[in-house]
């Protein structure tokens, strides 16, 4: 065979199934992957779990063949199973490693490949480096390794009753639910089929689940919690049925709320909730880790409490390494992830659909809280446009002063910010950026103003700049 070409991007390796993410491409990352982890931390015990997407549970089972050849002890979940769910198992179970199949949030063509540190963080860059320099020094010998793979059963495990158990107790140690919502969730045909909504219900809420089937197709749309992806919870909320909806992704790492009054909440709505809450509970002393992506709204908040900001590129694996270095107490990202030093330090979707819900519960409702932080702190307003473009990072780094100039030029007082992709804020509290992505072939522009006409403002003239420059 051909030496393949693969990168771990911003959250693993991912391609579309049978054109580039294949069993053969599986089975390599496998085992470049047990090699290098064998070396240079030593594995014994491996956890492998997989989404809910066309071929997931089949690749999983490469996986753990691959793992049983090297002689290790290795486990394999007995369903579709949630990212962080798998992450928290590993962790809270002496697992050297967790591998889990999935392609998150990305459309149901795609599959992927993510690796999981024994306390429950994705994989550093220095890490996942290494795994594929491994593979470049010894394809040869990988080849021959993985080429008549035999696949052969192993044990499986079901960590529900572990991680709900838990959930509920972390929780509920924090706020103290008080008053019954009607709630209905949307796993969309996803991994968070039976996780939130038990939580729920046993926090004492009347809650409803719909789309509770496991479908490859996540019913014909993009399992991502957004707007488009979700119009009949949205319905169900707005139109008074229930006080709030919740939704997740394909692997459950992301958010999205709906309120009965204010509709669809985003990740920068729903973080300065949670910030505000845990702030004033005493829970963030040292700081809160954003991305460049993400509301400035936390900000505001922060100077108020006087705790620090710490900004860093877009991917959760940042977010957790500011959380473990001791730097912050917790942090989020715009695409949909909260992550807390207490918890794992991963994105979780279900833990903080439990934990707003015991905090809206013990306030009083949801609505309230939400009225409650934006009286305080001000409404930003937010807009991400999607360009496709196949080598986006390569566009921006190649045009990068042009950008920052150009994008300069649309406020007063810049002040540029380059960690990932160009970012241009403004003395009015508004910002533009654009980068490209680590998980699609797209280019992606972003902007946060006080009002959504300078968000449109911002963002036509960002496309208008880019459609000047020249393409890779």
């Amino acid at each position: 065979m051909s030496k393949l070409e693969f990168h771990f991007g911003t959250d693993g390796v991912r391609g579309v199934i049978d054109e580039d993410f294949t069993e053969y491409l599986v089975a390599t990352l496998a085992e470049s992957t047990i090699r290098y982890w064998s070396r240079r931390y030593g594995l014994r015990h491996l956890l492998v779990g997989f989404d809910a997407r066309r071929k997931s549970q089949d690749f999983a089972r490469i996986v753990t063949s691959v793992a049983l050849n090297h002689g290790i002890d290795v486990v394999m979940v007995n369903r579709p199973t949630p990212t962080p769910v798998v992450a928290w198992f590993g962790f809270r179970f002496g697992f050297d490693l967790v591998i889990q199949i999935t392609a998150s949030h990305n459309p149901p063509v795609y599959n992927g490949f993510k690796v999981i540190s024994r306390i429950g963080a994705p994989a550093q860059e220095e890490d996942t480096n290494q795994i594929e320099k491994t593979y470049q020094e010894e394809a040869e010998d990988i080849a021959r390794s993985v080429r008549d793979l035999e696949l052969r059963p192993v044990p499986t495990v079901d960590p529900a009753p572990e991680y709900i158990n838990y959930v509920i107790d972390s929780v509920t140690k924090m706020f103290k639910p008080r008053r019954r919502f009607k709630v209905i969730v949307d796993p969309i045909y996803a991994t968070s089929i039976g996780y939130t909504s038990e939580i729920l219900k046993r926090l004492g809420m009347d809650v409803v689940e719909i789309h509770s089937n496991y479908d490859p197709s996540f019913g014909g749309r993009d399992p991502n919690p957004e707007p488009q992806n979700i119009p009949e919870l949205i319905q169900e909320v707005t139109g008074g049925k229930y006080e709030v909806g919740i939704s997740h992704d394909g692997d459950s790492d992301r958010i999205a709320l709906v309120d009965q009054r204010h509709g669809y909440l985003s990740a920068n709505d729903i973080l300065p909730i949670v910030v505000e809450r845990l702030a004033s509970a005493s829970m963030i002393k040292k700081g809160i880790v954003r991305t460049v992506s993400t509301t400035h709204i936390l900000d505001r908040i922060a100077a108020k409490y006087g705790f620090k900001v710490v900004e860093v590129p877009v991917g959760v694996k940042y977010v957790a390494r500011a959380i473990l270095n001791g730097e912050v107490d917790m942090g989020g990202e715009e695409s949909g992830g909260l992550v807390y030093s207490w918890h794992i330090p991963d994105k979780d979707g279900i833990y903080t659909a439990s934990l707003i819900i015991a905090m809206a519960s013990e306030y009083g409702d949801l609505t309230g809280l939400i009225d409650d932080v934006r009286g305080k702190y001000g409404r930003a307003y937010f807009k991400r446009v999607d360009i496709d473009m196949r080598n986006s990072k390569m566009f921006v780094n190649e045009n990068r002063e042009a950008l920052a100039n150009a994008f300069s030029a649309l406020g007063s007082n810049p002040r540029l910010i380059t960690i990932d992709g160009v970012k241009v804020v403004y003395d009015d509290g508004s910002w533009l950026l654009i980068r490209g992505s680590g998980t699609e072939p797209k280019l992606r522009i972003y902007s946060e103003a006080l009002s959504m006409g300078r968000v449109e403002e911002l963002i036509n003239k960002a496309v208008e700049i880019v459609n000047r420059l020249p393409k890779p």
